[in-house]
């Protein structure tokens, strides 16, 4: 972390102001300084187009006799946004977290395929968005860089222990109520589309029985279905939500009479692909079934583990704020 005397950032903002003078004198546009953190500004120019479109957007939305408090209160928070990023990526610097050229194209070039996108089609999304390729490259290191600190500084020592997990399920989950209905999980593949892995409706089929198998020997239903299944769920983990019995058609209401939380359907034509589910809860009549332990545990163990992170990074940006020289000037 730089630490800069009081004496010394006024003798910096003294600088500072001698070297926009020749600017002045040339009739040169001076972009204003909003914050100085330790050694460094961020600038009017950032600063709007940073929160351009959220700005525009709380414009268009709020009455007009409310427009300048929301306005001003949307601008204090992403200041402060910007400035606790700006000291993540100073204390990254600091603590030489490098990143390499090769590092931030791999990363670019994942971002492309995780949206279904050629690299090319990502850089023009991304300059529609104001920013130019090697901006997009910083902003990306950065990012990495931002990434690694708080993974080393933060993540790696977060421990969520089993006895914890099983506490907050009996404890908390099931007193929760449940939602009414049938929650499920899908999985389904084609054999009739573009992307399908299956060439026919035999193949697809066995892929169904070869996945439904391995839920069955307590592999994750989740995990499997964001990596195999074909239905719009799969970015869920399958999960369709819950479903009341009256609004399921009669072939699906009678695939899943009988089934409990944790138990799975049989194999069944739908649509134009082959499908299965596994009943998450149930809530309909006089039936109530929480979902089994093992079924939720990653998913409270996540909720956990997120919960926590949230408390260690919010105590240690506070910790960074309170070592540096900060001065807002918006």
């Amino acid at each position: 972390m730089i630490f800069t005397s009081p004496q010394r950032l006024a003798s910096s903002l003294c600088f500072l102001v001698l070297l926009l003078l020749p600017a002045v004198s040339r009739a040169e546009p001076v972009d204003r300084v909003v914050a100085i953190i330790n050694d460094e500004v961020i600038t009017a120019t950032e600063f709007a187009h940073e929160g351009e479109k959220m700005f525009a957007a709380i414009r268009r939305s709020t009455p007009p006799a409310e427009l300048e408090a929301i306005l001003a209160e949307a601008k204090k928070k992403l200041l402060q946004k910007m400035i606790d990023n700006r000291l993540i990526i100073q204390k990254a610097k600091e603590l030489k977290f490098d990143v390499s050229p090769e590092e931030v194209d791999s990363a670019i070039d994942k971002l492309a395929t995780d949206n279904n996108l050629t690299r090319d089609q990502l850089l023009q999304e991304v300059a529609r968005e104001g920013f130019n390729e090697d901006e997009y490259k910083k902003f990306t290191a950065e990012q990495l860089r931002r990434s690694r600190l708080i993974n080393f500084e933060i993540a790696s020592r977060v421990v969520i222990s089993e006895e914890r997990i099983k506490d907050y399920y009996d404890n908390v989950y099931l007193k929760d109520p449940l939602p009414p209905g049938y929650h499920l999980l899908q999985m389904g593949f084609r054999w009739d589309a573009k992307e399908a892995a299956a060439s026919s409706r035999e193949e697809a089929r066995k892929r169904a029985e070869r996945i439904r198998k391995l839920v069955e020997d307590g592999q994750d239903f989740r995990e499997l279905a964001r990596s195999f299944s074909e239905m719009p769920s799969a970015k869920d983990g399958g999960d369709l939500g819950t479903m009341k019995l009256q609004e399921m058609t009669t072939d699906m209401r009678n695939l899943l009479r009988g089934l409990e939380p944790g138990q799975l359907s049989q194999i069944e034509e739908r649509g134009g692909s082959i499908q299965f589910f596994q009943v998450l809860s149930v809530n309909s009549g006089d039936k109530i079934l929480y979902p089994p332990f093992t079924m939720v545990r990653t998913g409270i163990r996540d909720r956990l583990y997120q919960e926590e992170l949230d408390k260690r990074l919010e105590n240690w940006m506070k910790e960074l704020r309170e070592q540096a020289i900060i001065k807002e000037l918006l």
